[in-house]
């Protein structure tokens, strides 16, 4: 007999019948390492799911960049040598990623999927599938579990492909496929959050199972029931039926217990103020955040955010937790999507991260001021990124000070207007001139 056939077996002697196993999530102490604590926790990309501030954490990376706007650019260089970029709305690309990658996803819901593989199976996979002319066409997602990378002998990175799952295999090059790792630890085999962090994320989801057991098995007051008299097997089940019938479940909680027959109460169990499950709820929160490294207010813990560190934290989580994630996806959507020629003609594919900003009206208004003063941008543009319409003169570039237009300050900024002080010496200095010239032509009167 096999030993899982053995495991599903029942012993007929003592009526024992045990636990059917799932061959893809064994509970043998030694195997159950590999998906789960010690214990034999199961824990998978779909079981850890479950767990809220898992759930939280990743639904909050994976949604967050698919709300980005996603464009292609094209940086153009004028005979001056001055840089502008502009969407480049003609490339094949941009429709693809902006509107939709593949038949039935739209761009948000098949970034969402992708970064959602990547965030809890440490890699999402997409086939590239090129037309006739040999632009991308689509990008159909391939699920991790159906493909596998592989180093060749040649020193390439190929895959091993199972199309349904189950049935033959196929190999795919490198440029075949886009994939976004989460962290390459040997140039081949990304390491996966959940597998890497399993004993956290364990810990939780047993203190979510000690939670329902609580409930549902919470025969108050919790103890053993002493006697002085030994008690017969059927005695002693008699008895347990009736305390179980009357104290057991959240319905029977509170009643009052009346003992007689010499039955004395000893209490053995702990409180929830005594477990400190509460706190323990809070700790777990903050462990998945910080795999993540997302603030924890972010997850709902907010037992260490003020009014004066919840903005700082929310600028955090933009610098050290959004901009890796778009740095990790745009370098990969530039090397795989984009050819040589289209990369050397200025193409490139980038997230639009002004969209973080709409949430916040003065940090946004900071920053258009800013760059409206020093000319950076002009009043068109910051309408355009505020989507509004232009105005006529609007195409001007700004400078502090008088905010007069660029081009009336001359080629050499004489014609900038100064203080009051340097106003009135260019008029005596004029005047001096004129009378100068004047002399000269003995055209000055006595009176001048």
């Amino acid at each position: 007999m096999g030993i899982l056939s053995s495991l599903r077996s029942a012993d007929a002697s003592t009526g024992e019948t045990r636990e059917k196993v799932n061959p893809a999530h064994p509970r043998d102490p030694v195997l159950a390492q590999l998906f789960g604590d010690p214990d034999g926790t199961n824990v998978t990309p779909d079981s850890a799911m479950r767990v809220t501030a898992v759930y939280a954490c990743v639904a909050l990376i994976a949604e967050t960049l698919a709300a980005l706007p996603l464009h292609v650019y094209r940086r153009d260089s004028s005979d001056a040598g001055v840089v502008s970029t502009s969407k480049a709305t003609e490339h094949p690309l941009y429709g693809l990623l902006h509107d939709m990658p593949v038949s039935g996803m739209t761009s948000f819901e098949w970034r969402e999927m992708q970064i959602s593989h990547t965030a809890l199976r440490g890699d999402s996979f997409a086939r590239i599938v090129l037309g006739a002319d040999g632009r991308v066409r689509s990008l159909p997602p391939i699920l991790p579990p159906h493909i596998e990378p592989f180093r060749h002998s040649d020193g390439s990175v190929r895959y091993r492909w199972w199309p349904d799952g189950t049935g033959p295999m196929r190999i795919l090059f490198d440029d075949e496929v886009l994939r976004v790792p989460h962290k390459l630890m040997d140039g081949v085999h990304s390491l996966s959050p959940i597998a890497t962090h399993r004993l956290t994320i364990g810990n939780a989801m047993s203190a979510t199972r000690f939670l329902k057991a609580f409930y549902q098995n919470s025969a108050q007051p919790k103890g053993a029931l002493m006697s002085e008299q030994p008690l017969d097997d059927d005695a002693a089940k008699a008895l347990r039926k009736s305390w179980e019938e009357r104290h057991m479940g959240p319905h029977n909680a509170g009643r009052v217990a009346i003992f007689d027959g010499g039955l004395k109460w000893e209490s053995i169990g702990m409180t929830m103020d005594e477990a400190q499950y509460l706190d323990l709820q809070k700790f777990s929160v903050s462990d998945i955040a910080r795999i993540y490294l997302v603030p924890p207010h972010k997850v709902g813990e907010m037992g260490a955010a003020t009014f004066s560190n919840i903005e700082h934290q929310a600028i955090e989580f933009v610098v050290d937790t959004i901009l890796r994630w778009v740095r990790r996806h745009e370098m990969r959507y530039n090397s795989y999507l984009l050819s040589r020629t289209d990369r050397a003609a200025g193409y490139y594919i980038a997230f639009d991260m002004k969209g973080l900003l709409r949430g916040d009206a003065a940090a946004r208004a900071a920053f258009y001021r800013n760059l409206f003063y020093i000319g950076a941008m002009t009043p068109n543009e910051v309408r355009a990124a505020e989507d509004m319409n232009p105005y006529d003169g609007g195409n001007e570039h700004y400078v502090q000070g008088a905010t007069v237009p660029i081009g009336a300050l001359g080629p050499d900024g004489s014609g900038a207007p100064g203080s009051i002080d340097d106003a009135l010496q260019s008029m005596i200095d004029a005047a001096l001139q004129t009378a100068l010239e004047k002399l000269d032509q003995g055209g000055l009167s006595s009176g001048e």
